[in-house]
């Protein structure tokens, strides 16, 4: 089997770092559309570092500050209408996976003339506006992947898309914006960005050029989760982390963790990374009933000797519990059955499986 690598993100990783490489924006063009939450932006001051930037470098912006939480399709048309209205040259994402999801989407609106459902297809006539990101939380690991995953009413679950355009340019990773996350939110992307390291391990996908990431993910993260659930985080090296985790799945995608986990979020309201902290126990221990030689990777990387000690770690990462009735969970578990990477697991997975995953909630 071949097997490849591409990651044309440039990261510029440190404190201040913004200010420091604000030469870098100039080559994007003279304006810029700045996309970001309600507040995160503001009160982490990465939203006054990249305005100041700008400023020196004789580049104007507008503002696009209306994307929420799991951003939907309809907002990302909006923030695409306004790009073309304000006429960017760029698009900037200051935010959490949420912004830098919605920045992908509205890149492609800005520049594309189609129906809304047909981003999906990931067939564009016209190159996408190039892409700044600037994370907020680390777990996404949106700033070097492909991937856009947004909020769909007419299908009443999420959906992603994927293309090459979509990677940004440049990342700007400044650990002093993580301060401002409230501590349900860390454990909650910290959770993500483990989820996407195990996944990327347990997946078809899985190549020994994306397994390096997976792991190196892994080992940043297991030395550092015990100061995160004691409230001691090390920003930096959780940046590097997600990051790393999310050069894992640009290139294996994820696994049932996160299309089961679309499920808590739409119809439950659970937040995307704690949703895949509260199912990741039941995909391990099948992963060790399944695939125990896979699963021994994920162990070696994390330092922990079996199923149940990974198990706990992971479980540390939960802010809050969330329970379902047999109904839902066989409900839920026929609905994610169906999504398409299912068949990247390991091994033949069943409705039942999942229906007992999210029944052990």
């Amino acid at each position: 089997m071949t097997e490849h690598m591409y990651i044309p993100t440039r990261l510029v990783i440190g404190r201040g770092c913004v200010k420091e490489y604000a030469k870098e924006l100039s080559g994007f063009g003279a304006k810029a559309l700045l996309v970001t939450g309600k507040s995160s932006a503001e009160k982490s001051g990465a939203l006054a570092d990249m305005k100041e930037a700008l400023r020196k470098g004789g580049i104007s912006w507008e503002i696009f500050n209306e994307v929420e939480a799991n951003p939907t399709l309809e907002t990302c048309v909006k923030g695409g209408q306004l790009a073309k209205k304000c006429g960017a040259d760029f698009v900037i994402a200051i935010g959490g996976g949420s912004p830098m999801d919605a920045a992908k989407a509205i890149a492609v609106f800005a520049t594309n003339e189609i129906a809304p459902m047909d981003i999906f297809k990931a067939d564009f006539k016209t190159q996408p506006l190039p892409l700044i990101c600037v994370p907020l939380t680390a777990g996404t690991g949106s700033e070097v992947t492909p991937y856009s995953i947004l909020t769909v009413h007419e299908i009443k679950n999420k959906q992603s898309f994927a293309h090459p355009a979509n990677f940004s340019r440049l990342a700007f990773l400044d650990p002093e914006y993580l301060k401002s996350m409230t501590r349900e939110t860390l454990l909650d992307t910290v959770a993500d960005a483990l989820s996407h390291a195990i996944e990327s391990i347990l997946c078809k996908r899985s190549t020994k050029v994306s397994e390096v990431y997976a792991e190196a993910a892994l080992r940043r993260l297991s030395s550092v989760i015990p100061g995160v659930i004691a409230g001691k985080p090390d920003y930096e090296m959780l940046l590097l982390a997600s990051s790393l985790a999310g050069m894992a799945i640009s290139h294996t995608g994820t696994v049932i963790v996160h299309s089961m986990g679309y499920m808590l979020t739409y119809y439950k309201d659970v937040p995307h990374g704690r949703a895949n902290a509260l199912l990741l126990p039941g995909f391990i221990r099948l992963c060790e009933k399944h695939v125990p030689d896979a699963l021994q990777k994920v162990l070696d990387a994390t330092g922990k000797e079996n199923a149940e000690a990974l198990c706990d770690m992971v479980k540390g990462l939960t802010a809050q519990p969330c329970s379902l009735s047999f109904d839902e969970a066989a409900e839920f578990a026929s609905k994610a059955i169906k999504a398409k990477n299912v068949s990247q697991n390991l091994w033949a997975l069943t409705e039942a499986e999942e229906a007992d995953i999210f029944a052990a909630l």
